[in-house]
Protein backbone atom coordinates (compact mmCIF):
# COMPACT_ATOMS: atom_id res chain seq x y z
CA UNK A 1 0.00 0.00 0.00
CA UNK A 2 1.27 3.46 -0.88
CA UNK A 3 1.83 6.00 1.88
CA UNK A 4 -0.74 8.79 1.58
CA UNK A 5 -0.81 12.31 2.95
CA UNK A 6 -3.82 14.53 3.59
CA UNK A 7 -3.20 18.26 3.63
CA UNK A 8 -5.47 21.27 3.62
CA UNK A 9 -5.60 22.84 0.18
CA UNK A 10 -3.36 25.84 -0.41
CA UNK A 11 -3.38 28.42 -3.16
CA UNK A 12 -0.60 26.55 -4.96
CA UNK A 13 -2.98 23.56 -5.28
CA UNK A 14 -5.45 25.50 -7.45
CA UNK A 15 -3.90 24.39 -10.74
CA UNK A 16 -4.15 20.76 -9.66
CA UNK A 17 -7.77 21.18 -8.55
CA UNK A 18 -8.65 22.98 -11.79
CA UNK A 19 -7.20 20.16 -13.87
CA UNK A 20 -8.91 17.51 -11.77
CA UNK A 21 -12.32 19.20 -11.73
CA UNK A 22 -12.17 19.79 -15.49
CA UNK A 23 -11.44 16.08 -16.12
CA UNK A 24 -14.66 14.40 -17.36
CA UNK A 25 -13.44 10.99 -16.16
CA UNK A 26 -13.02 12.24 -12.61
CA UNK A 27 -16.20 14.33 -12.55
CA UNK A 28 -18.70 12.18 -14.48
CA UNK A 29 -20.35 10.83 -11.33
CA UNK A 30 -20.21 14.18 -9.54
CA UNK A 31 -22.78 15.77 -11.82
CA UNK A 32 -20.29 17.12 -14.36
CA UNK A 33 -20.03 14.57 -17.21
CA UNK A 34 -18.02 17.07 -19.29
CA UNK A 35 -15.95 18.22 -16.31
CA UNK A 36 -16.59 21.59 -14.71
CA UNK A 37 -15.26 23.48 -17.75
CA UNK A 38 -13.78 26.10 -15.45
CA UNK A 39 -11.22 28.73 -16.33
CA UNK A 40 -8.52 30.11 -14.05
CA UNK A 41 -10.86 32.96 -13.03
CA UNK A 42 -13.49 30.42 -11.93
CA UNK A 43 -11.13 28.49 -9.64
CA UNK A 44 -9.82 31.74 -8.17
CA UNK A 45 -13.39 32.91 -7.44
CA UNK A 46 -14.13 29.51 -5.87
CA UNK A 47 -10.96 29.82 -3.78
CA UNK A 48 -12.02 33.18 -2.33
CA UNK A 49 -15.48 31.81 -1.52
CA UNK A 50 -13.93 28.71 0.03
CA UNK A 51 -11.54 30.74 2.21
CA UNK A 52 -14.46 32.83 3.50
CA UNK A 53 -16.53 29.71 4.30
CA UNK A 54 -13.54 27.96 5.89
CA UNK A 55 -13.01 30.96 8.17
CA UNK A 56 -16.74 31.35 8.92
CA UNK A 57 -17.03 27.69 9.98
CA UNK A 58 -13.79 27.78 12.01
CA UNK A 59 -12.29 25.14 9.73
CA UNK A 60 -15.28 22.78 9.68
CA UNK A 61 -15.60 23.41 5.92
CA UNK A 62 -12.30 22.08 4.56
CA UNK A 63 -10.83 21.23 1.16
CA UNK A 64 -8.20 18.49 1.32
CA UNK A 65 -5.53 17.36 -1.09
CA UNK A 66 -4.62 13.66 -1.23
CA UNK A 67 -0.94 13.15 -2.07
CA UNK A 68 1.60 10.38 -2.21
CA UNK A 69 4.44 10.43 0.29
CA UNK A 70 6.68 12.16 -2.27
CA UNK A 71 4.19 15.05 -2.58
CA UNK A 72 2.60 13.96 -5.87
CA UNK A 73 -1.01 15.17 -5.78
CA UNK A 74 -3.39 12.36 -6.73
CA UNK A 75 -6.80 13.41 -5.44
CA UNK A 76 -8.98 15.63 -3.34
CA UNK A 77 -11.73 15.58 -0.77
CA UNK A 78 -13.98 18.17 0.73
CA UNK A 79 -15.90 18.00 3.98
CA UNK A 80 -18.27 20.38 5.63
CA UNK A 81 -21.30 20.68 7.88
CA UNK A 82 -24.74 19.95 6.47
CA UNK A 83 -27.08 22.83 7.44
CA UNK A 84 -30.04 22.30 9.77
CA UNK A 85 -33.16 21.54 7.75
CA UNK A 86 -31.17 20.40 4.69
CA UNK A 87 -32.98 17.93 2.43
CA UNK A 88 -32.03 16.51 -0.93
CA UNK A 89 -34.18 13.99 -2.75
CA UNK A 90 -35.59 11.56 -0.19
CA UNK A 91 -32.79 12.17 2.33
CA UNK A 92 -33.25 14.63 5.20
CA UNK A 93 -30.63 15.71 7.69
CA UNK A 94 -31.69 14.36 11.09
CA UNK A 95 -32.79 17.19 13.38
CA UNK A 96 -30.39 18.10 16.15
CA UNK A 97 -27.61 15.88 14.80
CA UNK A 98 -24.28 17.48 13.85
CA UNK A 99 -23.95 16.14 10.31
CA UNK A 100 -21.11 16.51 7.79
CA UNK A 101 -20.85 15.53 4.12
CA UNK A 102 -17.67 14.40 2.37
CA UNK A 103 -16.34 12.50 -0.63
CA UNK A 104 -13.09 11.51 -2.29
CA UNK A 105 -11.96 11.87 -5.90
CA UNK A 106 -8.76 10.42 -7.36
CA UNK A 107 -7.04 10.87 -10.69
CA UNK A 108 -7.86 7.88 -12.91
CA UNK A 109 -4.30 6.54 -12.82
CA UNK A 110 -4.82 5.73 -9.13
CA UNK A 111 -8.15 3.91 -9.40
CA UNK A 112 -8.46 0.21 -8.56
CA UNK A 113 -5.43 0.05 -6.25
CA UNK A 114 -7.07 0.40 -2.84
CA UNK A 115 -5.93 4.02 -2.60
CA UNK A 116 -9.50 5.35 -2.51
CA UNK A 117 -10.34 3.13 0.45
CA UNK A 118 -7.11 4.01 2.24
CA UNK A 119 -7.65 7.71 1.62
CA UNK A 120 -11.31 7.60 2.65
CA UNK A 121 -10.45 5.87 5.93
CA UNK A 122 -7.91 8.61 6.63
CA UNK A 123 -10.50 11.28 5.81
CA UNK A 124 -13.08 9.64 8.11
CA UNK A 125 -10.56 9.54 10.96
CA UNK A 126 -9.59 13.17 10.38
CA UNK A 127 -13.20 14.39 10.36
CA UNK A 128 -14.17 12.57 13.54
CA UNK A 129 -10.94 13.71 15.25
CA UNK A 130 -11.10 17.39 14.22
CA UNK A 131 -14.83 18.13 14.30
CA UNK A 132 -17.92 17.57 16.42
CA UNK A 133 -19.49 15.55 13.59
CA UNK A 134 -22.01 12.97 14.84
CA UNK A 135 -23.12 11.67 11.43
CA UNK A 136 -20.95 11.61 8.31
CA UNK A 137 -22.64 11.17 4.93
CA UNK A 138 -21.47 10.49 1.37
CA UNK A 139 -23.58 10.55 -1.81
CA UNK A 140 -22.11 8.06 -4.34
CA UNK A 141 -23.74 7.75 -7.77
CA UNK A 142 -25.62 4.50 -8.44
CA UNK A 143 -23.60 3.91 -11.62
CA UNK A 144 -20.28 4.04 -9.74
CA UNK A 145 -19.93 0.66 -7.94
CA UNK A 146 -16.25 1.29 -7.03
CA UNK A 147 -17.32 4.33 -4.99
CA UNK A 148 -19.84 2.24 -3.05
CA UNK A 149 -17.09 -0.29 -2.26
CA UNK A 150 -14.73 2.45 -1.09
CA UNK A 151 -17.35 3.93 1.23
CA UNK A 152 -18.53 0.53 2.51
CA UNK A 153 -14.92 -0.45 3.33
CA UNK A 154 -14.60 2.85 5.21
CA UNK A 155 -17.67 1.93 7.32
CA UNK A 156 -20.55 3.72 5.60
CA UNK A 157 -23.95 2.03 5.35
CA UNK A 158 -26.53 2.53 2.61
CA UNK A 159 -29.65 4.36 3.76
CA UNK A 160 -31.77 3.19 0.83
CA UNK A 161 -32.64 6.83 0.13
CA UNK A 162 -31.97 8.53 -3.17
CA UNK A 163 -30.35 11.91 -2.70
CA UNK A 164 -30.45 13.46 -6.19
CA UNK A 165 -29.93 12.57 -9.85
CA UNK A 166 -28.98 8.95 -9.21
CA UNK A 167 -26.97 9.57 -6.05
CA UNK A 168 -27.72 7.45 -3.00
CA UNK A 169 -26.94 8.52 0.53
CA UNK A 170 -24.65 6.48 2.78
CA UNK A 171 -24.09 7.25 6.47
CA UNK A 172 -21.49 6.60 9.16
CA UNK A 173 -22.34 7.54 12.74
CA UNK A 174 -19.72 8.50 15.31
CA UNK A 175 -20.75 5.43 17.34
CA UNK A 176 -20.16 3.09 14.39
CA UNK A 177 -16.88 4.88 13.66
CA UNK A 178 -15.70 4.20 17.23
CA UNK A 179 -16.65 0.52 16.92
CA UNK A 180 -14.90 0.06 13.58
CA UNK A 181 -11.82 2.23 14.05
CA UNK A 182 -10.85 1.60 17.69
CA UNK A 183 -7.96 -0.76 18.17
Amino acid sequence: MKELLLTEAREEDLGFLLGMWNDPGVMRYAGYPEGRCWLDADIRRWWQEYLAEHKKTAGDDTQLIVSLEDGTRIGESHYGPVPEGFAVGDWRRPEGVRCFMTDIKLLSGYWGQGIGTQGMRMIVELIFAKTSCELLVVPPHKDNPPAFRVYEKAGFLLTGLEAWQGHEMMELSRERFKELYSG
